[in-house]
């Protein structure tokens, strides 16, 4: 067998990722056998971060080739090899995806060193470049130079190779969840990690929140996001240093509690949820006639919101529902525009003028009160003692928490067990959208 020993320096991920610098060492795993080095012009300006980590500046690439120039003799050089890199998916996919912007395709077998000094050389503390050739005597005089990395990266390989042939072998046709992790990862932090449902988070060296998901089974979750080999993927994985979570018992609290993290952490990797979403608010106003009014508003008005809803639709089946149950008049409902009589024709008092302005506002502002009685959403929880409660106060929601399996969902120490949260667009989506499907078997909707 022989393989490539592949690194390669870019721009950053915040400036499209391209290629400066690309290094690779071809070996039969005992000895090298050649060698590829060259500069890459991005065409797009290097970060000064980028140039202190690495010392490439663009003076020095601004002479040399771009990708496409070099692409066919590094094509030729990677042929018939096997692709091997320490964080393989980071390399491969950047190569890759440079390869596929010129219409060239490119698929290799690879192996990750990560991977294999995880299971071949166990029980170091961190997987890094840098800290593993520290403990195990590797020199590197060129950290973060691409051919620096490569040559420490190959004497790292033939250790592994000299120690283990037959696991190397198998790598080549199975992958192990244990071998996935990323490299700054401790091997304890995942494995204590729950197959259970909850929220967990990806957390970089320092603690900070990288993203936020949520998941039926956690560990199943954070496994695929390790497999996964996009670019920014490849990005994340290689600043995560610790992994938390924490269960909720069901899907449903998960979910609301995904949403309210997201927007309080605001994670560098999480795409969903970031943005605002549409409020539609169902407002009332009075008149110059003196007549009050009730319509959807897209802006909120606090003052005057009488309920919110993550759609226009969802809103509109609300006024509907009040101007059937109250009796009340379609075109002061924003449901129908008209100098005339509302489509209700003689059914409807106002228009017939057999009730005065102010009762029939008496009966709007009263009209949506009983609409909105306390309900409780009880599913699951934490352990077979335990139920999980999602609190809607006035039909808006307003958090959740856990009750024991022998206390009733009436109780009057039952405030004391939620956990208050602020309704958004976002949560309202996804209490609507549960409300909106027959209740699922777990799940029990208390009304008051």
């Amino acid at each position: 067998m022989v393989f490539s020993i592949v690194d390669i320096e870019t721009t950053g991920g915040s400036h499209g990722n391209r290629i400066t610098e690309i290094a690779a060492v071809k070996t039969d795993g005992i000895k090298i056998l050649e060698s590829y080095e060259t500069l890459i012009n991005p065409h797009i300006f290097i970060p000064k971060s980028i140039t202190l980590l690495t010392g490439i500046t663009n003076s020095m690439v601004s002479g040399a080739p771009d990708f496409e120039e070099v692409s066919h003799d590094f094509l030729k050089f990677l042929e018939g090899s096997i692709f091997v890199a320490h964080n393989v998916s980071f390399d491969y996919s950047i190569i890759k995806n440079h390869f596929e912007d010129l219409s060239i395709s490119f698929n290799s077998k690879k192996l990750c060193t990560v991977r294999l000094s995880r299971s071949i050389l166990p029980n170091h503390p961190s997987y890094s470049l840098g800290k593993l050739c520290r403990e195990l005597g590797i020199k590197n005089h060129k950290r973060h130079r691409a051919m620096g990395d490569a040559m420490a990266t190959t004497e790292l390989f033939h250790l592994l190779y000299k120690n283990d042939l037959d696991f190397i072998t198998h790598s080549l046709n199975q992958l192990s969840r244990e071998s996935t992790l990323p490299p700054n990862l401790p091997k304890s932090e995942f494995e204590s990690m729950p197959n259970t449902v909850g929220v967990y988070y990806l957390l970089g060296e320092k603690m900070e929140i990288l993203y936020v998901g949520k998941a039926k089974d956690m560990k199943k979750r954070i496994v695929s996001h390790f497999t996964e080999t996009t670019r920014k993927k490849s990005e994340l994985l290689r600043k995560i240093h610790h992994v938390s979570y924490v269960e909720t018992g069901n899907e449903l609290i998960a979910l609301l509690l995904e949403s309210d993290e997201i927007k309080k952490h605001y994670p560098p990797y999480n795409k969903q949820q970031k943005q605002k979403s549409n409020d539609y608010s169902i407002c009332h106003y009075e008149g110059q006639d003196g007549i009050v009014r009730i319509d959807v508003f897209l802006k909120k008005y606090e003052r005057n919101t009488v309920k919110r809803f993550s759609s226009m639709t969802m809103a509109k089946d609300f006024l509907y529902m009040l101007v059937e149950k109250n009796n009340l008049c379609p075109k002061y409902t924003g449901l129908e525009r008209t100098k005339g009589s509302c489509y209700l024709g003689t059914n409807c008092e106002l228009c017939s003028g057999t009730i005065s302005a102010e009762e029939y506002n008496q009966r709007v502002m009263k009209s949506w009160e009983y609409e909105q009685p306390s309900k409780w959403i009880v599913g699951p929880g934490r352990t077979v003692d335990e139920k999980g409660v999602v609190a809607l106060k006035g039909g808006e929601y307003c958090g959740f928490g856990f009750i024991t399996t022998d206390q009733q969902i009436k109780d009057e120490d039952l405030d004391s067990c939620i956990v208050r949260y602020k309704s958004n667009s976002d949560i309202r989506r996804i209490i609507d959208g549960f409300l909106s499907v027959p209740t699922p078997r777990a799940f029990q909707l208390i009304s008051e």
